[in-house]
């Protein structure tokens, strides 16, 4: 094992090794949702119009979100959702009462949608469209909504109940003809984020990738600043999946950026972080620009952190956006403050040849350091003892002798004692 000097231009150079683009579209004229997967470089395309309505699936949830995604081309309209203030279903809705309260998607969890609306603040109970009891593990239903469906039609919509992890919800025209009832369970769609359910077909769309997303590039309406009023308007942009934490640093020299410096900022409290102002319209120079000083960090639910840097966006044409992507492993975060690791990062993961472990004391803390190599069973292979200072630390290790498969790397500091892994492919 070789000490390693922790400095701009190591990092700089080891980014530079693991970068590369990935592109990612959302089709002509922005007809369809993109779901991006960074670890495999795929991105899953969808036809905005292969669904209407979904549902959380996740254990305690009962979230409810319209599908707000819709092209450019003229006369396009999307799904749209109206509160109608009332909770009596045999009641036709007046559509001259319900026009003023549409309501949108927030864009800030996956837990709350646009029927998610109007809860009462502070109650964990009330979900907007029902409010669960307690004492009946039943959540139940109250409003009544209206649907407006992309050909102009107007569906009236009420979720009558959510019991044993099953949705029950109705539908009808306004007049109560046709009247439809259908039922969605949580179990028939494990490992999804939601339940899509299209009117059209009547029955749920498989919508999300089998090897799961990392972020979503797609239409939405956002809150922007019009002159001082608030505007919902329709938006390009890269919504975060579940679990996914982002960080975006601005005015910063993307090559020498260090994502240590940018980890407190890390958050999955809001979908909208990268979003769209990644980009603006240049009406002078009737083009996309695209800041040169904008990186986002990007934690994936396994702890893998990437930057992410966008190079180029293609509008309307092809609905495309190019990104760099840098792999920047696997950081196992220390959330003790009195422990003396903040920090450990190990990289390239996977790794053919030599593997960089990178990890920070805190700044009052100097330590003779071990590092241990175990296999994927925890049978001991390699120790090394060097001294650390405060700050960012490294070493490198270079074994050409291991085969194939992953390791553990054990860290201890004193009476500490921290684990990550690495995967080794010869």
């Amino acid at each position: 094992m070789k000490p390693i000097i922790i400095c701009a231009l190591c990092l700089m150079a080891v980014a530079l090794n693991a970068q590369e683009s990935q592109t990612i579209s959302t089709g002509p004229s922005y007809s369809q949702q993109s779901y991006i997967n960074l670890s495999a470089g795929t991105d899953h395309r969808v036809a905005n119009t292969s669904w209407d309505i979904a549902f959380s699936v996740a254990p305690q949830d009962a979230g409810v979100f319209i599908n707000e995604s819709v092209g450019s081309t003229q006369g396009a309209l999307p799904i749209q959702a109206f509160f109608t203030l009332g909770d009596d279903f045999t009641a036709e809705p007046d559509p001259s009462n319900f026009v003023d309260f549409q309501l949108f998607n927030r864009e800030i969890s996956w837990s709350y949608g646009a029927l998610n609306e109007f809860r009462e603040g502070g109650n964990p109970d009330d979900f907007g469209w029902g409010v669960y009891n307690p004492a009946t593990q039943e959540t139940n239903g109250i409003f009544v909504y209206v649907i407006e469906l992309r050909n102009g039609t107007y569906l009236k919509f009420q979720i009558q109940s959510l019991i044993n992890g099953v949705y029950t919800f109705r539908y009808a025209n306004l007049d109560g003809s046709d009247e439809v009832t259908k039922t969605i369970s949580k179990a028939d769609h494990a490992g999804d984020m939601l339940a899509y359910f299209s009117f059209d077909t009547g029955e749920t769309v498989d919508v999300e990738p089998a090897d799961g997303f990392d972020l979503l590039f797609c239409r939405y309406f956002a809150l922007l600043d019009q002159g001082g009023d608030s505007v919902q308007y329709l938006v390009t942009g890269i919504l975060s999946a579940p679990g996914v934490e982002v960080a975006e640093a601005s005015q910063v020299d993307p090559a020498t950026v260090q994502f240590q410096d940018f980890a407190d900022s890390l958050s999955s409290f809001h979908l909208e972080i990268i979003g769209h102002d990644w980009k603006y319209f240049d009406l002078g120079a009737f083009e996309w620009i695209l800041p040169e000083d904008l990186v986002y960090f990007v934690k994936t639910p396994d702890d893998r952190v990437w930057k992410l840097r966008f190079t180029e966006f293609l509008g309307s044409s092809s609905g495309s956006a190019i990104f760099e992507k840098t792999d920047l492993g696997i950081i196992s975060g220390v959330e003790d403050p009195s422990s003396p690791l903040s920090e450990f990062l190990v990289y390239p993961n996977p790794a053919s040849a030599e593997v960089n472990v990178v990890y920070t004391l805190r700044d009052h803390l100097a330590s003779e350091v071990k590092l241990q190599v175990l296999d994927a069973s925890g049978r001991f292979v390699d120790q090394y003892t060097t001294q650390a200072g405060a700050g960012i630390n490294g070493f490198t290790i270079d074994r050409d002798d291991l085969v194939s498969g992953i390791y553990y790397i054990r860290i201890l500091v004193g009476e500490e004692s921290h684990t990550g892994s690495m995967y080794i492919i010869r």
